[in-house]
């Protein structure tokens, strides 16, 4: 009887051919499975004679057969999920266009597959059942969460032992009546060169709002960068979407002052 030693190998020249031995065909990934599926079904069955399988006798064809559709739903389920949630390496532009379609984002065609499975995955999530919708926390968390590097700062600042609000001006240390070029002169009344540093979304994301919302100031809040005062950098070819996003998670009463650069 041959034994197996240390020098024993699968193809050598009196290794014995017959059952159990390890050669075999190479077979599909199906098939291999099937066959796991199989060895699992044997060793569920009772011992006795009554639930012996003879191989590649009727019932063992049968477990095949019903393994192999198993074995096709699951591989199925498993595609339908992965083009389904943007959140793996099998996620294509295609899905991602019909995601956008479906949930009416707006995306420009520069934007990256990677921010565009972010920007899914935020509106998928919404509200995310999170109660506090209104929190400028759960906005900053929702615009970061679609690749805007950005944050958020309620326009409540407590000086002198009180609570104030500010203007955009006071945040960005510009005046826009105040002068640059000389003194307090700026080439006339009221005259920039330049823009004033921000911008206004109120309900409209096709352009700035050109209103004076006077001294009361408690439905106003910020969006920057890192500090209030620094501007943030979004990309130009995402502004329109940034816009809307705004839009459509801000409070319907309130106004946002963007200090952004648009790069």
């Amino acid at each position: 009887m041959y034994e197996v030693t240390d020098k024993s190998t699968v193809f050598g020249f009196k290794t014995p051919h017959g059952h159990k031995t390890p050669h075999k065909y190479p077979s599909d990934g199906e098939d291999s499975q099937t066959t796991s599926f199989l060895g699992m079904t044997k060793s569920l069955y009772p011992t006795g004679r009554a639930f012996n399988l003879p191989e590649k006798g009727t019932l063992e064809n049968l477990h095949k057969g019903i393994n192999i559709g198993i074995i096709r739903v699951v591989e199925d389920s498993k595609n339908i999920i992965e083009t389904a949630i943007p959140d793996n390496e099998k996620f294509t532009e295609e899905e991602a266009s019909f995601l956008e379609f479906k949930f009416g984002l707006f995306v420009n065609p520069l934007t990256t597959l990677e921010n565009r499975k972010k920007a899914l995955l935020r509106k998928m999530s919404h509200p995310s059942n999170v109660p506090a919708r209104q929190n400028p926390t759960f906005l900053e968390d929702q615009l970061r969460s679609a690749g805007f590097d950005v944050r958020i700062y309620e326009n409540k600042f407590f000086e002198n032992g009180q609570w104030v609000y500010k203007t955009p001006e006071d945040i960005t240390a510009m005046s826009l009546v105040a002068t640059q070029h000389a003194n307090n002169l700026q080439h006339g009344g009221g005259v920039q060169h330049g823009s004033s540093g921000f911008l206004v979304i109120a309900n409209s994301d096709k352009g700035d709002e050109s209103y004076n919302v006077g001294g009361n100031l408690w439905a106003t809040f910020f969006i920057s960068g890192p500090d209030i005062s620094t501007l943030a950098n979004i990309p130009e070819e995402r502004e329109k979407e940034f816009r809307e996003l705004v839009l459509k998670l801000k409070p319907a009463h309130t106004v946002a002052y963007l200090l952004v650069k648009y790069i």
